[in-house]
Formats: C-alpha cells, sequence, structure tokens
C-alpha cells in the first residue's frame, strides 16, 4: 500500500509571499511620505464630494466639459467668497479682538468686584461672616489655581500642535507642489472614475466581488448621505442665522458681528446633537451683552431655526443615512472627539453608523446558514432605495443585492436565490453600464 504524497504549493506560497511584499513596500513607502500625500488627501475628499455633480453634468455634455464646468462653478463660488465674505469677516474678528477686554479693564472689574463682595459680607454677623469669607476665599483659590493650570496647558498644547503642523506640513516643497497637481490630478480621477472602478473589480477574487461591493457599498451610502447632508445643513442653518439676525437689527435689538456668528453657526452645525447649541452660545451672550430682550429675542431665533432644521431639513437632506439614537450619538460623539479631536467628533455619527452595518452584515454572512452575498442589512436596503447617481459598485444595485458578473460560481447562484434571473435572450450588462430605464 503506497502512501499518498503531499505536495506544498511553492507556486502558490511564492506567490502570496509576493503580494505580501508588494503591499509592505507600497504601505511603507505611502507611509513614509505621509506628510506630502496630504494635498492628494484633500484631492481625495474633493473627488468624493463633487463626483455627484460631475455625474449630474455629464448626462447632458461629454465628461470632460463635465468637469470644467464643475471646475467654472467652483472657481466663481472661492472668487465670490475672497470678494465678498472675506473681507468683511475679517474686519470682525478685528473688530471682536480689539473690543476684548484689556487686563487694566479686567483689573479694574475684578476690584469693583471685591469691594461689592467686602460690602456684602460687613452686612452679616461676625460668626456667618468669618464662615462666608473662609469658604469663598478656599473656593476661589481652588478655582484660580484649576484654571491658571489648565489654561497654562491648553495653551501650550495648542501652541506645540500648531508649530509641529506648521513645520511639519507647510514647510515642504512636496507639499506645495501637492497642492499644484491637485486639478490635474483631481481631473484625471473624475474623468476616469468607471474605469478605475472596472479595473479594482477585475482585481479582486471573483468569490468575493459581492462581499467587497456590498461593503463598500456601505460604506459610501452611509458617508456620502451624511456628510453632504451635514454641508447643505450647514449652509441653510448658517445663512438661516445671518437672515435672522440681520432682520432683529432692522427692528432695533442689535447684534454685533453677524456675518461671524451666521459662519459659527454654519461650521458648528457640522458637530452632531451638539452643534447648533455651541453655535447658538455665542450669539446668545452677544444679544445678552446688548440688552435682556435682545438676547431673548436671539434665543428664541437660533430655537427656531433648530426646530425648523429637525422638523423639515434634516428628514429631507440627510433622512435615515445615520439612523442612531441621540443618546447613543452623544456617547459616540465624547469617545470619537477624545480618540481623534475635532474630527472625530465631526465623523462620529457616520463612522458610528458605518461600524454597525458592516457588523450587521458580516454577522449574516457568518450565520447558518449564511444570507446571500451582497444581500445589504435591512435598514440600509430601505435608505438606498431608489439608487442614488454616485454609485461605487461596478453594476448597480437591484432591490436587494449588490450583484457582480461570476462566470458559473456559487456565488452567482447565491445571488440568483433573491434576485431574478434576467432573460437570457437579452446580453448581460458589464461591470460599469448604466441602470437601465
Amino acid at each position: 500500500m503506497t502512501m499518498p504524497t503531499f505536495q506544498i504549493p511553492w507556486r502558490a506560497i511564492a506567490r502570496w509571499l509576493l503580494v505580501f511584499a508588494a503591499l509592505y513596500g507600497v504601505g511603507w513607502l505611502l507611509w513614509s511620505a505621509r506628510s506630502a500625500l496630504t494635498p492628494f488627501l484633500v484631492g481625495v475628499i474633493l473627488a468624493y464630494l463633487l463626483l455627484p455633480l460631475v455625474n449630474r453634468f455629464d448626462r447632458s455634455m461629454p465628461r470632460w466639459a463635465a468637469i470644467l464646468s464643475v471646475y467654472v462653478l467652483g472657481i466663481v463660488v472661492v472668487t465670490l467668497f475672497f470678494s465678498f465674505l472675506l473681507p468683511p469677516l475679517i474686519d470682525q474678528v478685528n473688530q471682536l479682538i480689539r473690543s476684548t477686554p484689556s487686563i487694566d479693564q479686567l483689573q479694574l472689574w475684578a476690584d469693583q468686584l471685591i469691594d461689592e463682595y467686602e460690602q456684602l459680607l460687613a452686612t452679616l454677623p461676625p460668626a456667618i461672616e468669618e464662615q462666608v469669607r473662609a469658604g469663598i476665599s478656599s473656593a476661589l483659590s481652588q478655582g484660580l489655581d484649576t484654571i491658571r493650570s489648565n489654561l497654562v496647558d491648553y495653551v501650550r498644547g495648542l501652541g506645540t500642535f500648531l508649530v509641529n503642523s506648521v513645520l511639519s506640513v507647510v514647510n515642504t516643497v512636496t507639499f506645495l507642489l501637492g497642492f499644484f497637481l491637485i486639478p490635474f490630478w483631481l481631473f484625471y480621477v473624475l474623468m476616469d472614475h468607471q474605469n478605475g472602478i472596472e479595473t479594482i473589480d477585475k482585481l479582486i477574487y471573483h468569490r468575493l466581488r459581492a462581499d467587497f461591493w456590498a461593503l463598500m457599498t456601505i460604506i459610501d451610502k452611509v458617508f456620502s448621505g451624511y456628510l453632504r447632508g451635514q454641508l447643505i445643513l450647514g449652509t441653510a442653518v448658517g445663512t438661516a442665522a445671518g437672515g435672522g439676525l440681520l432682520i432683529l437689527s432692522m427692528f432695533g435689538l442689535e447684534v454685533d458681528y453677524i456675518l461671524l456668528l451666521a459662519v459659527i453657526a454654519g461650521i458648528t452645525e457640522l458637530v452632531p446633537v451638539i452643534g447648533p447649541i455651541l453655535g447658538a452660545i455665542p450669539a446668545v451672550i452677544l444679544g445678552f451683552i446688548d440688552s435682556p430682550t435682545t438676547g431673548i429675542a436671539v434665543l428664541i431665533l437660533y430655537i427656531l431655526i433648530q426646530q425648523l432644521e429637525n422638523n423639515f431639513l434634516v428628514p429631507r437632506i440627510v433622512g435615515e443615512s445615520v439612523g442612531i439614537h441621540p443618546a447613543v450619538l452623544m456617547v459616540l460623539l465624547v469617545v470619537c472627539a477624545q480618540v481623534f479631536g475635532l474630527l472625530g467628533a465631526i465623523l462620529s455619527a457616520p463612522l458610528g453608523a458605518v461600524s454597525r452595518d458592516v457588523l450587521a452584515y458580516l454577522f449574516g454572512r457568518l450565520s447558518d446558514p449564511p444570507r446571500p452575498a451582497g444581500l445589504l442589512p435591512d435598514r440600509l436596503r430601505e435608505v438606498i432605495t431608489p439608487p442614488s447617481p454616485v454609485m461605487i459598485s461596478p453594476k448597480p444595485l437591484s432591490d436587494e443585492v449588490v450583484t457582480t458578473e461570476l462566470p458559473g460560481e456559487d456565488l452567482e447562484q447565491e445571488s440568483q436565490a433573491v434576485a431574478p434571473k434576467p432573460d437570457q435572450s437579452e446580453p448581460r450588462d458589464k461591470p460599469g453600464s448604466p441602470e437601465p430605464a
């Protein structure tokens, strides 16, 4: 009886080692040049945001003309911003800095507060006066020590961060060269977007294509819906805040720095849950500085804007792209802000939603029996129907499954279990073909 011989698949092992070595080399190279790649990261974000507009223009003109049209529109917007909005914004910031109390004024206010405090204590009985004085002095001493130490730490940390950022980013010739190349690089990325998707699709192992494009669809739908929606909401809220404050000023309720407060309201709108509150605080404080009536009017204005946003704008613009309860979102906000800083606070909602949906998809694929490959979670299937113009998957989504063209594999059989079989008389769609009307 002859024993079966076992042959080691040296060629397969060599191929995998070659792949891992190539990935390691590319990763090491990108990590070593990470400071110079910042412009291209900005370019990727711009491509992601501009792609829907380019695809929309592409329906009525050549794609190169659509990209150039978007470029011209962007140049017009940037020119208008620097011509009409930036100068008054800088002027209001300078006015706010000049109106900040000086050290002498702060000392004068502190002396007046101490005099009023001494006069108040003089009206109390001696025993109560001594106890109150001791308690207030101890609390003030501890509070001042805490503020002083925290302020020094914050200023030192902020200064170190700014210095390191400036030295590591701006003082590099490659960084400036990268920003110079971004418009040309972005043009080619937008021009060959579909070809790039088809190339990636061919590189993926055929048994993993449906799972890969399903995961990419989850990430794309959550981030695209949330980020573009937040940008629209920020613009709408900032415009509404500036217009409302301007109307209050026309009725005699003067609020200074209207443009600056409108920009603050629009930017803080990017932070989920607490962003509108943060944007309203400076305006309400400046309103109460003018008069109590102005402060109450400004507070009512921001509450009205928030209610209009939550009841009319958010359901129509952002919708259920995130679908996270506010209580859970607050915890995510604190955790992501602590770990990743301001960027983590802004992206806490989509990061949490992506993590939840990816976990649900992978859990379904690993179940017994497993869910069909490409079958998205129930919540996301409701969100993405009908499919948006921006598609990451090389083929349009069916009602339930991200389908890919797999020749005679079991993955195709799984997809056919939940999707109707196409007519054999008609040719099948190639990857990247447009969705039939």
